[in-house]
């Protein structure tokens, strides 16, 4: 699709003021975010005849990713203490964009994460730092883009596996680290990397379901801890994990977390916010836009793409199986032309929204999220399996490669290193059965 919707919707491109006269910190921002979106749209409609407004400039980003790679800038030096994030977000991102990673990359991203290992289980986010479950899932998950099974025997499984318990609450949550504070993040961080690394046993699940059911607001979304507000990155962890244990359809109201998770596409930008009232951000392109993928692994999920399903206050959330059911229940469109238009920078690189500044966090999940709106995905016999059917606004080269819903890496990397595990069990340890694990079967794009 290369034609803007604004040519053929044209009172999109009005904006109005929606605070009922009293303006306040956040409308006005909100009018200020409008105004600058709404001009980029207008010179990419004028510019469109001249040249294609609606491409992926992905040499400039794979030449953003490399210096990345290379060296921080002083402004990101803070980021010393993030730095498996760092490491997972440059090969995520070169991955999605089908960059090839060198044997030098690879040999010194595995060697820089090994160095952050506890000893006792877990990773920090330095050197000498204490292991944290935030870096934890950022380590296993770029090693296992890595695709190096020397690196992957290095992994004290039996460790990770003591320390995980170690973080575990009697209520199904997990601290973040020893002695910090819950966090629903935690629960995902913890669940995804024991599922790589097979050591997802009964211990580790017990009352996680019922954690994740206790964090659903009135609202729809998740929040971080029960009775706290509802978040669209807390949203994401909480889905997916519930997912993970095959439990979302026991412990979530599926209708109400469906129309929330809808609310969050903003009318004119095209992108999410990831609460009400925030503006938009390209990050939540997968914190939410990532959900409905997500949710196709649900009973409500796949019972939704043969049948019309409303909520409770009629807003059709999902319509037929000719469009995907839940997969089609947000403005994929809409969500790719807010990242190409207004989430690109000139010198390479993804940011939250015009005016901004790139950075490593916002390149991977704004292409993340990208690739979330690209590709659909069904569930069958346990298993995401990626659809022949793909949604590409723009030139049809500006595809990515396809994430695993629930992890966000490559398809192909989390078969590689769940199958590895699977053949080489930790003694001692015996598993929970493997649910919504990915399959084999994706398509070209989806596959190295």
């Amino acid at each position: 699709m290369s034609t803007l919707r604004f040519a053929n919707t044209p009172d999109l491109m009005a904006t109005g003021q929606y605070d009922d006269n009293l303006a306040t910190h956040s409308s006005e921002e909100q009018a200020d975010v409008e105004c600058d979106i709404l001009a980029i749209y207008e010179s990419a409609l004028q510019s469109s005849h001249l040249s294609d407004p609606l491409l992926l400039r992905r040499p400039s980003h794979a030449a953003y990713l490399n210096r990345v790679a290379i060296s921080l800038p002083r402004s990101m030096s803070a980021l010393a203490a993030s730095r498996p994030w760092l490491v997972y977000y440059v090969l995520h991102s070169m991955d999605l964009l089908g960059v090839d990673l060198s044997e030098m990359l690879r040999l010194r991203a595995a060697s820089t994460l090994l160095r952050m290992q506890d000893p006792n289980g877990g990773f920090a986010g330095g050197v000498g730092m204490i292991a944290h479950l935030a870096p934890t899932y950022a380590a296993v998950h770029a090693l296992a883009l890595v695709r190096d099974e020397q690196a992957w025997r290095a992994i004290d499984r039996a460790a990770m596996h003591a320390w995980l318990l170690r973080m575990k609450r009697p209520d199904g949550s997990f601290v973040m680290h020893e002695g910090g504070e819950v966090d629903l993040r935690g629960t995902y961080c913890a669940l995804t990397v024991a599922r790589l690394l097979n050591i997802l046993t009964p211990e580790l699940t017990r009352n996680c379901a019922s954690f994740i059911g206790a964090c659903q607001s009135y609202t729809g979304g998740l929040a971080a801890v029960p009775h706290a507000e509802a978040h669209g990155g807390y949203t994401f962890c909480g889905v997916a994990a519930a997912v993970l244990l095959s439990e979302a359809d026991a412990v979530l109201d599926i209708p109400r977390l469906a129309r929330w998770t809808c609310m969050r596409q903003m009318p004119l930008e095209g992108g999410f916010q990831g609460r009400e009232n925030k503006l938009v951000d390209g990050c939540y392109s997968l914190w939410v836009g990532g959900v409905p993928n997500v949710l196709v692994a649900t009973e409500w999920g796949r019972a939704n793409m043969q049948h019309q399903v409303e909520t409770d206050d009629e807003v059709v959330v999902s319509t037929a199986a000719a469009h995907g059911g839940p997969a089609d229940m947000f403005d994929r469109e809409a969500l790719q032309e807010y990242i190409l238009l207004c989430c690109q920078a000139q010198s390479g690189g993804l940011l939250d929204k015009p005016d901004k500044f790139p950075d490593p966090y916002h390149t991977a999940y704004v292409l993340s999220g990208l690739s979330a709106a690209q590709h659909y995905f069904t569930f069958e016999d346990g298993e995401f399996v990626v659809a022949d059917r793909t949604c590409i606004v723009g030139p049809v080269d500006n595809l990515l490669n396809a994430a695993h819903p629930i992890h966000n890496i490559r398809m192909a990397a989390v078969e590689h290193i769940c199958a590895w595990s699977r053949a080489n069990p930790v003694p001692g340890i015996s598993p929970a059965p493997a649910t919504a694990s990915p399959s084999a079967n994706t398509s070209p794009a989806a596959t190295s």
